[in-house]
């Protein structure tokens, strides 16, 4: 497959400046994201953080509902993908038909679906029944099991279960390599925030729509929002022109693949504190208690814009951000099994907000 970029418009190095030609380095992305959906589990595509697994067990709400693709002809598998595209069905083959079989020590890793494990909090989906909670206590419980790396993780508290960010998606196929951006500097740009999101009908919407209230009432000072819904090359195009991007969560927790794409046109993410927090910890995002009017103000934008600015505009550091947002880095945390909470990070928490 082709590079591609994932934007058509090259950067400039001031916002004032003819464009530049786009930058020749490329990325192998993180992805957790697998498609075409909807065709049944057997027909979908391997890719990302579920190619280098062992085994993965897709899931589908077509028939077939379940298949078993064997990326390594063995009866041990080491990594496990587990695919929750039909979340209920998926839980239930892995822990019926998987789980009674495996006698060696593996990884399992969950995700390409925003549904959240394991409260289950996303208003789209029911919740898990106590007996769906029960195999998944199982699961965890499994003394081969080394360690779980769940997308869209709703719940702390356990040593071995841990976040994993979605990273960026690519429904229409994933690439070989993206070409990187090469993204007017930081400190260049306005200390102003970039709202602009999909609405949608229901509450697992609300906070979208909240926050756009805020970005067109008490943060218009300092804050853009558009008055329609933009393409993706205009959309990318505002977000190099501002310091940070609002990722205000929709579907399911993980404020990606947005929180990915500011990162990679070198934009500041500001999230919300969740359970996955610990993954974005190793980015230089911010990170605040909730969506309230006070979550925001000049001041704070100033403070963290100067805190944060080295790892957008000192080279060396900017590689390192960008090493992060690849395939590689992710993989070696699960290979290594490290626990995500225990690395130091480079995101500002929520306890720094209150000015």
């Amino acid at each position: 497959m082709a590079d591609i970029s994932t934007g058509s418009h090259a950067a400039r190095h001031r916002l004032d400046e003819p464009r530049k030609p786009a930058a020749t380095q490329t990325l192998l992305p993180h992805a957790t994201r697998l498609f075409p959906k909807n065709r049944g589990a057997d027909g979908y595509a391997v890719t990302g953080v579920a190619a280098r697994c062992d085994w993965v067990l897709l899931s589908d709400h077509h028939a077939p509902q379940i298949h078993l693709h064997r990326n390594r002809a063995t009866a041990h598998p080491r990594h496990i993908f587990l695919s929750l595209r039909a979340p209920f069905q998926a839980i239930r083959a892995f822990h019926d038909r998987i789980l009674p079989g495996l006698s060696r020590d593996f990884v399992l890793i969950t995700g390409s679906e925003d549904i959240t494990l394991p409260r289950q909090t996303d208003a789209r989906w029911r919740r898990f029944t106590d007996e769906e909670h029960a195999m998944m206590d199982a699961i965890l419980a499994h003394p081969n099991l080394l360690h779980w790396y769940a997308e869209n993780l709703d719940q702390g508290g356990h040593d071995k279960r841990s976040p994993l960010p979605l990273g960026l998606v690519f429904p229409g196929g994933m690439p070989d390599r993206l070409i990187q951006p090469a993204p007017p500097p930081l400190a260049q740009r306005p200390l102003h925030a970039f709202c602009a999101h999909r609405h949608r009908e229901g509450p697992q919407w609300e906070a979208r729509r909240r926050v756009s209230q805020l970005a067109n009432g008490p943060w218009r000072a300092f804050c853009t929002q558009p008055a329609s819904e933009l393409s993706e090359p205009a959309f990318m195009e505002q977000v190099e022109r501002h310091a940070f991007v609002l990722c205000v969560e929709g579907g399911g927790l993980d404020p990606s693949p947005k929180a990915f794409s500011a990162l990679l046109h070198g934009a500041i993410p500001i999230i919300r504190d969740t359970a996955l927090t610990p993954a974005y910890a190793r980015f230089p995002v911010v990170v605040v208690k909730d969506w309230s009017a006070q979550a925001l103000s000049p001041r704070l934008l100033r403070r963290w814009h100067n805190a944060l600015l080295p790892w957008f505009d000192e080279p060396s550091m900017r590689r390192e951000v960008l090493h992060r947002l690849s395939l590689d880095y992710w993989w070696r945390l699960i290979e290594s099994g490290a626990r995500l909470k225990r690395t130091g990070g480079m995101a500002i928490g929520p306890a720094g907000q209150g000015e």
